[in-house]
């Protein structure tokens, strides 16, 4: 048993992130530990009430690349019924940062690399800020319907959306943050998608993009109310396969090897195997030349209650089904057994009524989760109690990313700030020979004698400079020019040897 411990100690544990929220109970966030006996969330995100069945978006702690020590993580909850998104820290229970939309919207996302906040409304637009600055980088008609569903690629270069228009739409970033107003209009013509996919003849519910860099290797599948699931090929902007379901269906899980997937149909849960068994060739192909594969036969996973949200674990070995009841069912992949059931508030939500699931993620547990950053015990011993209680201070932490206060409602266009043009001397700008004469001085004779004291001209104000300024301007002078001269001598001496080299080398 102790290897065995040791084994698994090298493996990261999973978290579920959910949502639950009804038009009658006050909905949360919770952080909840699938593998752990106890009842209590790890962490319980305060602040958001209805959160939106598609308005719940995470990005992951990162412990490189963007900073020496890492980056904390963020977590972006938009309120069904309110114009809000609340942004977290995995180190707090406390929005970062409260931010209002420029109107209610129906989605949200963020992108991968925590950069982008991209929302979809009502009535077909699409608007994607900046993280850090809150600046709106593109605001324009997408869909001719209400937007459905927002998923950014792996490599966070390319957002697809989906509408009630049954179509979806790839859009390259780029391309994307074309300088737009509100009103669509702008400089040049406005952005078009990188693809175009609308064999659907229903909404599309539901989306889901395998991994791989855009365009080449991405390929992306759609769920939609007529009953079926499509997988699409970007780079070659044509549907690859068709996967009959003969029911609506809701939301879509895909295993990021491409093995299978879990569907949730109006009759319940069901695994679609993409492999032939027995080592057998792939299922599908032949989509765009209207073929399908029927899937009414594949297997059910038994829930006693209505499924209103799906994930699978981060190594896709369970799935884990939210239901109206409030309760997780965590699922075996393989037998389709359950083999634990979870409560979206653990024992928080026993002294309330249950409310329905309407959002699972699972992901690594993250570094700095807040119920499990390290205490600090030097000097603060004797606070360790007190920490304990409030489970935020006294803390190693990552450095928390950039989050804007506000989100900006009109876009600005690149380089929109005038710029100073900084005049030295009293010559115009305009003369290239007065300033060639001015940064050659010294050459022919002392610097100090013939450097004539001028005044600065900037932006039209006009200061005489002091006795000191000058003497320091004159050194830094003298000190950039014996470094252009020692350069100058270095070039001239590697001239000359090549010189020598290649007249050595031709001789002979």
């Amino acid at each position: 048993m102790a290897s065995v411990r040791r084994v698994a100690a090298l493996y990261p544990q999973e978290v579920l992130l959910t949502a639950s929220s009804s038009s009658s109970q006050r909905g949360a966030l919770y952080v909840l530990d699938p593998a752990s006996s106890l009842q209590t969330p790890l962490l319980h995100l305060k602040g958001v009430t209805h959160a939106a069945p598609q308005g719940v978006s995470f990005v992951t702690s990162a412990t490189h690349a963007a900073h020496d020590a890492g980056t904390s993580g963020l977590v972006a909850a938009m309120e069904s019924d309110k114009a809000i998104v609340s942004v977290y820290s995995w180190q707090r229970d406390q929005p970062v940062a409260r931010l209002v939309l420029p109107q209610k919207m129906q989605c949200l996302a963020l992108s991968p690399c925590g950069t982008f906040l991209a929302a979809g409304s009502p009535e077909g637009r699409l608007c994607v800020w900046d993280v850090g600055t809150g600046a709106l980088l593109t605001s324009l008609e997408v869909h001719y319907r209400a937007v459905t569903v927002l998923r950014w690629t792996p490599d966070s270069a390319a957002l697809i959306t989906a509408s009630e228009d049954a179509r979806v739409c790839v859009w390259s970033v780029p391309a994307l943050f074309h300088v737009t107003d509100l009103a669509g209009t702008g400089t040049g013509t406005l952005p078009t998608p990188y693809a175009t996919f609308s064999d659907h003849t229903l909404p599309v519910t539901d989306l889901a993009v395998a991994p791989g860099a855009f365009p080449a290797a991405s390929r992306v599948w759609s769920a939609s109310l007529d009953g079926t699931v499509k997988l699409w090929d970007v780079s070659a902007r044509r549907l690859v396969s068709t996967f009959v379901v003969d029911e609506p269906v809701h939301h879509l899980a895909l295993d990021p090897l491409e093995r299978f997937l879990f569907v949730n149909a109006a009759q319940g849960v069901r695994r679609v195997d993409l492999y032939e068994p027995q080592g057998g060739p792939a299922r599908g192909g032949g989509g765009a030349a209207g073929k399908s594969v029927p899937v009414s036969e594949a297997p059910r996973v038994s829930v006693p209650d209505t499924v209103t949200a799906l994930a699978l674990s981060h190594s896709s070995s369970h799935a884990a089904l939210g239901t109206r009841s409030g309760a997780i069912y965590l699922v075996d992949v393989l037998t389709l057994q359950t083999v634990r059931v979870l409560q979206a508030g653990g024992s928080l939500a026993k002294a309330a009524a249950p409310t329905p699931v309407t959002f699972i993620g699972a992901l690594l547990r993250p570094v700095d989760l807040m119920s499990h950053l390290p205490m600090h015990s030097a000097k603060r011993s004797g606070a360790r109690h007190e920490a304990d209680a409030c489970g935020s201070a006294y803390v190693q932490s990552l450095p928390l990313r950039a989050v804007a206060t506000q989100l900006a409602r009109t876009i600005q266009p690149p380089l929109h700030a005038p710029h100073t043009l900084l005049r030295v001397g009293a010559a115009p700008a305009s003369s290239a020979a007065s300033v060639q004469r001015w940064l050659s001085l010294g050459h022919s004779h002392d610097t100090a004698a013939s450097l004539p004291d001028v005044p600065f001209k900037i932006e039209e104000r006009t200061m005489t400079t002091s006795p000191g300024d000058v003497a320091a301007l004159r050194a830094d002078v003298s000190a950039l020019q014996a470094q252009v001269q020692r350069a100058k001598a270095l070039n001239d001496d590697m001239w000359q040897r090549l010189v020598q080299l290649r007249a050595g080398a031709t001789a002979t």
